[in-house]
């Protein structure tokens, strides 16, 4: 019985223990009393906290905040140096889940009686947006990510958390750096113009903002274009491939992170869009960033008409022109569709109209599952428009992001030949054309 008794004694002694640690460890962050708040209001998240303060003699100041600035409260808007009653002392504001004794800190000008214990208030102000969201959301349904693009955040809320979406608004809006407007997507790109539906879950209506990347500044209306800051790594692998001379075809080129930074490089570049505002806003953008007008030309056209129309005339002027050393790219960056274009280069010349040398490079974008090996999935796809496709045309296959779970972007990069180019019937004529040329030496050397 008395065994019993001590056993259970030890047991409660380690609850209490724990519980106690559990309880100091929380002691800086929001008050539980949050969890699961759907109107905001800004005091509940007051509360009062008694904290360890260790007062010492200014003179040791430096080597004191050697040690102690691993045990000093750090939060937002919170002083934990601070200067003594006296011009004498300074002040150590401790984080009681880090700081146990002064004998832990190992200085020898600090004792029990440099130890005293203050209660502090802490609130809103003291904590960034993923402690506070932390602290109000459901634990099993946290807010996974966000996007910045110039002063709009991007969100997009899974259904059980669209009962907190007032809150989640307000937290980024107030807690994000040059955040003006927090917007929510509601539906999938589902039309022709790549944006999608959202709502504005708090702050400015007015969707304009500004972007830089690869060293370029773009303008944009998030309302009435697409714009993707995670794509930001892939906009420069593909710009690390380009160099000044080059020509680039940007099929699907939105407002122009693929062909705004190759022009400024010095690259050629024809861009296309069927959203007729990402032709406004790229327009808008070449001038922004200086680009000459003979270095970027600007369509607005479905993708088809553009390769089998702009694209086409385009190379064959330039095919007369470009050196062995020049490259040429095309971009097709529409991942839920690009590969259905790749069939308009399929016979789109005549065999005559372009030279052997610098054939287009194609970089298309797709999405794959992730079960599956992607690099056999990719090239699958190809060989519905290109059956005779070889390994080695191939130059690179690449994850570009994880979209979904189970869902990947990813980018296939290959060498066009020109038998896929050129029309079959004037590969033929050519080769009959070939064959009468060899047919008329050998005659001319029989008659001689």
């Amino acid at each position: 019985m008395n065994l019993i008794c001590r056993h259970s004694l030890r047991h409660y002694k380690k609850e209490k223990y724990i519980q106690s640690n559990i309880i100091t460890m929380n002691a800086l962050l929001p008050p539980d009393e949050v969890r699961g708040m759907t109107v905001f209001k800004i005091d509940k998240f007051t509360k009062p906290v008694t904290v360890p303060v260790i007062v010492i003699n200014k003179n040791y100041v430096e080597s004191a905040n050697k040690v102690l600035k691993n045990y000093i409260i750090k939060l937002n808007n919170f002083k934990s140096i601070r200067s003594g009653s006296n011009d004498s002392e300074c002040i150590f504001y401790l984080d009681p889940a880090k700081f146990s004794s002064c004998e832990d800190l190992n200085l020898t000008f600090v004792s029990a009686e440099n130890l005293k214990y203050e209660q502090i208030e802490v609130g809103y102000n003291n904590w960034n947006h993923d402690e506070i969201l932390k602290a109000v959301l459901p634990e099993k349904s946290m807010l996974s990510s966000y996007s910045a693009i110039g002063s709009i955040v991007h969100v997009n809320l899974k259904p059980e958390l669209l009962g907190y979406k007032d809150i989640i608004g307000r937290v980024l809006n107030d807690k994000l750096k040059g955040c003006k407007s927090v917007v929510n997507k509601i539906d999938n790109i589902n039309n022709v113009y790549r944006n999608f539906e959202y709502e504005i879950i708090y702050g400015s209506s007015d969707l304009k903002t500004t972007v830089k990347e690869n060293k370029c500044l773009f303008d944009l209306d998030f309302s009435e274009v697409y714009w993707n800051p995670r794509l930001c790594t892939e906009h420069e692998r593909i710009l690390h491939k380009l160099k000044s001379g080059d020509v680039l075809y940007d099929v699907f080129a939105g407002i122009g992170p693929f062909s705004v930074p190759a022009a400024k490089l010095g690259c050629i570049v024809v861009a296309n869009d069927l959203n007729p505002n990402s032709c406004k806003w790229l327009e808008i953008n070449k001038k922004k960033n200086r680009i000459k007008d003979e270095l970027l030309t600007i369509i607005n056209k479905d993708g088809s008409k553009f390769i089998q129309e702009d694209l086409r005339t385009h190379y064959i002027l330039w095919s007369k022109k470009i050196t062995s050393e020049t490259n040429v790219h095309v971009t097709m960056n529409l991942p839920a569709i690009a590969v259905d274009f790749v069939k308009y280069f399929s016979n789109l010349f005549e065999w005559e109209e372009i030279s052997d040398h610098s054939l287009p490079i194609l970089h298309v974008y797709t999405f794959v599952k992730t079960d599956n090996n992607y690099e056999e999935g990719l090239k699958s796809i190809m060989e519905k428009y290109f059956s005779n496709i070889k390994d080695d045309e191939i130059q690179e296959t690449i994850r570009v992001r994880n979209v979904a779970p189970n869902k990947e972007m990813v980018r296939i990069t290959f060498q066009m030949r020109k038998d896929i180019l050129c029309k079959s019937e004037s590969i033929k004529k050519r080769k009959l054309n070939e064959i009468k040329i060899e047919h008329d030496v050998k005659k001319s050397k029989d008659d001689l």
